[in-house]
This record gives structure tokens, C-alpha cells and sequence, in this order.
């Protein structure tokens, strides 16, 4: 019996098997990019996100039992913008946004004892830092409390506790109980416990005495993502190139705004309405 020969695969037929192999991989490579950018996404968010909203937390806790000295010219509450240089990055058609770093000093009481708390955004030479914190603590009798105040503002910055890293945005605005920012304008409109006096950048240094405080305290925290973070910090410090890195990323930096009640603050009122 004569063997009957067997047909094999054209040409052809191989050709277009293996471009169909190539686009099944091709299509695999894709979809595993794809589940694996919104794996590292959704880290990059549990990072930032659950690491601010922490933060806001801590300083809700702090700041919303914020306490009176009650002694004449006795710091209650001190703010001013500290003395880095700040970021200045691009936004979308030709916008910019200034990032500023605010130092903030303020007393709170539990019982008799009062509690002088400090933040201060540490190493940000370049305008990116450590949000960091102090807190130092006694009874009046034993300590004045001013100078709990002023122990807290001398202390040095090995002293404060880090809290948050990649801070490039750290601003607290204080609020009368009529809900206006509390800003210098050349004619005082509070009590002469409120001291309100011109900042670097346009901003307002500002400081509360005797039984003054404000009604409200708004905090603006910026947040650069860890994968930028990483990448900035590769860069020399204080380089041309690392300041040009940080201007062109703005969309990798997380804002958080939140505005915390003081329950002691609420007196605090303007002579006349603000226009």
C-alpha cells in the first residue's frame, strides 16, 4: 500500500499564526501595564492620602483645645512664614502657585496644666521638608506659660518629632467668628490682643495674647507623591535643576485644605463688618 503524503502548514499559514501570537502578547504586555499602573497608583494614593489625612488628624486634636494664657502680652497663638525659599511651580495657561511654609506656636490646657505644641516644616532648603512637631508641658504655678511659648519657638530642630514627609505646601490662616480670614490691613480691625502685622510673600504674621484667639484656624497642606519626592531628592540641593523639577510637577502634588473650629475662639469679632 502506497503512503499518502501528509499536508503540512503553508507558508503562510505560519506567518499568520505567529502574528497573531504577537499581537495576543502584545495585548497582554498592555493589560498587565495598564493593572500594573493603577496598582502603584492606587499605592501612591493610600501613601499620600492616608499619611495627610493623619497628619490633618493630629492637628485637629492639637489645635481645636487651643487655650488662653489670660496674662497680659502672654502668647496664646504665634504664626509666621518661615524663612525657606518658596516653590513656585506652573500651573495650566501660563497660572503659577506660590507654596509657603508656615511655622505655627500655640498653647492648649488640660485641667491646670497647659501644653505649648509647635510645627515647623524642617531641612526644606530647597522648599520641600519635614512637617515636624514639639510639645513641652507644665503647671502655671511652676512655669509660666508664655514661656512655654517661647521655649517652644528656641527649641532647636533636633527637638521636633517628624510627622510627614515631602511637605512642600504647609499655610495656617486664621478666621474671626464671622468666618474672614484674619490678614494685615493697615488699619487693625480686631482688639489690640490681636497682633496682625505684614510677612514675606504677602503673607500675615500674627499673633494672639491675653484671652485672645481665633475662631477658626485653616491649614493647607501640599503633599509631594513619593515617586516625585524620590526623583527630587536625587537632585543636588539647592541646584538650578531641582527648583526647575519641582516648578514643572505641580500636578504631583496633593493639596489638602481643611478648617478646624477652636472652642474657645468664638468671641473673636471684627469692630465693623469687612467689606
Amino acid at each position: 500500500s502506497s503512503l499518502r503524503p501528509r499536508s503540512g502548514f503553508s507558508l503562510l499559514e505560519l506567518l499568520l499564526a505567529v502574528s497573531i501570537m504577537g499581537v495576543i502578547i502584545a495585548s497582554l504586555y498592555g493589560m498587565f501595564y495598564q493593572v500594573q499602573r493603577g496598582l502603584r497608583a492606587n499605592v501612591t494614593q493610600v501613601d499620600v492620602l492616608e499619611g495627610s489625612r493623619a497628619t490633618l488628624d493630629l492637628l485637629t486634636r492639637d489645635m481645636t483645645d487651643m487655650a488662653a494664657t489670660d496674662r497680659l502680652l502672654g502668647t496664646n497663638l504665634a504664626g509666621h512664614v518661615a524663612y525657606w525659599p518658596p516653590v513656585v511651580q506652573n500651573l495650566m495657561e501660563g497660572q503659577r502657585r506660590t507654596n509657603l511654609l508656615h511655622e505655627l506656636t500655640f498653647l492648649t490646657r488640660y485641667n491646670q496644666e497647659f501644653s505649648a505644641t509647635g510645627y515647623r516644616v524642617l531641612f526644606a532648603g530647597n522648599g520641600v521638608g519635614t512637617l515636624s512637631r514639639y510639645s513641652t508641658n507644665a503647671l502655671p504655678w511652676a512655669v509660666d506659660p508664655t514661656n512655654l511659648v517661647h521655649s517652644v519657638l528656641q527649641q532647636r530642630p533636633e527637638r521636633f518629632v517628624p510627622v510627614l514627609g515631602g511637605v512642600i505646601q504647609f499655610r495656617v490662616v486664621p478666621y474671626d467668628a464671622l468666618g474672614w480670614p484674619m490678614i494685615y490691613r493697615p488699619t487693625n480691625l480686631y482688639d489690640p490682643e490681636v497682633l496682625l502685622s505684614p510677612d514675606q510673600g504677602g503673607e500675615t504674621r500674627y499673633a494672639f495674647t491675653s484671652n485672645a484667639l481665633p475662631a477658626y484656624v485653616e491649614v493647607e497642606l501640599g503633599v509631594l507623591e513619593p515617586q516625585t519626592l524620590a526623583q527630587y531628592e536625587g537632585f543636588a540641593a539647592g541646584s538650578t535643576r531641582a527648583l526647575e523639577f519641582l516648578a514643572d510637577h505641580a500636578g504631583q502634588v496633593q493639596l489638602f485644605r481643611q478648617r478646624i473650629p477652636i472652642r474657645l475662639g468664638a468671641a473673636t469679632r471684627p469692630f465693623f463688618a469687612q467689606p
